[in-house]
């Protein structure tokens, strides 16, 4: 019996799909949002031989992320084409596994963790403005390409300590993009999978990932030999055993969840920052207030972690930046066992999307949700209404870690710089796995 039969959501004809094909694999949340605003918050359509249900819906999120996230595991896109590029880790893991890393991992990222970091995240401020000042000087600059270099410098040296080089993150930053960008390519047309092969293309982004790895192997060996031990998570990861057999986590291992953590960290931080920086600059109204913020609570004093928290109006103007470029545009998950919920039925097997831009768009959740409105997260919301780090057990590990990235270079920059898009340039969206700008966005800045 077909889904659409046995479950009260619309579905997408399967001609549409095909005739969507090419956008799809273009910038498929562009294709989603008109599914969306055709058939509403929860549709379905056949992805390849599969069935999809994408959810916008808060309530029907939380009950697969959270309250029925038992029955709800990360489909195949993630358990088996990611892992041809990334390994077993703990994005992509389940079950026994996935709690062991989880615990883990998750000490990297606690408060007091986060605290023992800062010096080396405030020396990558520094260095980073030194840089960025002398290229605004220059003229107009990329800020998504700066906010890559920060990023990157932030994140590998929280993981590596201040041994990482810049030359060697930028390689990573240019390998994640392209093995990310034919990750997609292979997602949407798996029928080209012969195709792939024969032209070499997989040989190709393997040797890509290869290299990338490597450097992280060396880090990794270089540190068991070093007596230099360090506040980083790496030295974390070497030092800390599990708790249910006190052994220590395999070099394997450290490489592949270094890596996620590398990738998942970059990504989220860049497009956050990236897509605010943009959006304030057609709101000098909200600059000026946030400029304020920043003297009242620091005064001539440095930007610290200790006060960050308290730049409330900052952080709902993020809050707000997220909503309208949630970094992850959606998540997957696969139905166990058959579910329902409010008639909505879900049969085993089934892909479920929760559709993370669908819901932060969602008209009855978000009056005028295309609307720039910082004010809204003065009020209390559903919990999963707004979900740019994902929700329930599952939630971003390092979501503390890239709020605290994205604040310190945000107000660091506003407190000295007023800034405009050259020429009002409209910057459209590329949905890969995460939702990047389509292009350079080129900017002004001026010192204040």
């Amino acid at each position: 019996m077909a889904l659409s039969k046995i479950t009260n959501t619309p579905n997408v004809p399967t001609w549409q799909v095909a005739m969507d094909t090419a956008a799809l694999l273009n910038s498929p949340v562009q294709v989603f949002e008109k599914y969306r605003k055709q058939y509403g918050n929860v549709f379905s359509f056949r992805f390849g031989v599969k069935r999809t249900i994408v959810v916008a819906d808060p309530e029907l999120l939380k009950h697969v992320l959270k309250d029925n996230n038992d029955n709800y595991h990360k489909s195949h896109i993630q358990t088996e084409r990611f892992v041809e590029f990334q390994g077993v880790g703990l994005t992509n893991s389940h079950g026994d596994y996935w709690h062991r890393q989880r615990r883990l991992l998750s000490m990297g990222f606690t408060r007091s963790r986060l605290t023992e970091i800062l010096p080396i995240q405030l020396k990558v401020l520094e260095d980073f403005m030194k840089g960025f000042e002398a290229d605004v000087a220059k003229g107009p600059v990329d800020i998504h390409r700066q906010m890559v270099m920060f990023t990157l410098l932030s994140v590998g040296k929280s993981l590596f300590g201040s041994q990482m080089k810049k030359a060697e993150l930028e390689q990573f930053a240019d390998a994640i993009a392209e093995v990310q960008a034919y990750l997609v390519k292979k997602v949407v047309q798996p029928y080209l999978f012969p195709w792939f092969a024969l032209t070499g293309q997989d040989k190709k982004h393997h040797k890509i990932r290869t290299e990338g790895e490597q450097i992280v192997i060396d880090y990794i060996e270089e540190r068991r030999k070093s007596q230099d031990k360090g506040f980083d998570i790496l030295q974390l990861i070497l030092d800390t055993p599990y708790k249910d057999t006190g052994a220590l986590m395999d070099d394997e291992t450290v490489k592949v969840e270094i890596l996620q953590l590398l990738v998942a960290g970059n990504e989220t931080s860049t497009t956050a920052a990236t897509w605010t920086f943009y959006q304030l600059s057609k709101y000098p109204e909200h600059v000026r207030e946030i400029r304020a913020e920043i003297d009242a609570v620091f005064g001539e004093g440095a930007v610290s972690y200790a006060k960050l928290h308290d730049l409330k109006y900052l952080i709902n103007v993020l809050d707000e930046s997220m909503r309208n470029y949630p970094p992850f545009w959606m998540i997957d998950r696969v139905a166990l066992a058959d579910d329902e919920f409010n008639g909505v039925k879900i049969p085993a097997g089934t892909t479920v999307v929760p559709y993370i831009y669908g819901v932060h768009h969602n008209e009855t959740v978000w009056p005028n949700p295309d609307v720039f409105d910082p004010t809204r997260f003065e009020q209390k919301q559903h919990p999963f209404a707004f979900i740019p780090f994902g929700g329930g057990p599952r939630v971003c590990i390092g979501q503390n870690m890239a709020l605290m990235q994205i604040l310190l270079v945000l107000a660091t920059i506003i407190r000295k710089y007023d800034f405009n898009v050259v020429n009002g340039k409209e910057i459209g969206i590329k949905s890969m796995m995460l939702l990047r700008p389509d292009g350079p966005i080129p900017m002004e800045f001026k010192s204040v």
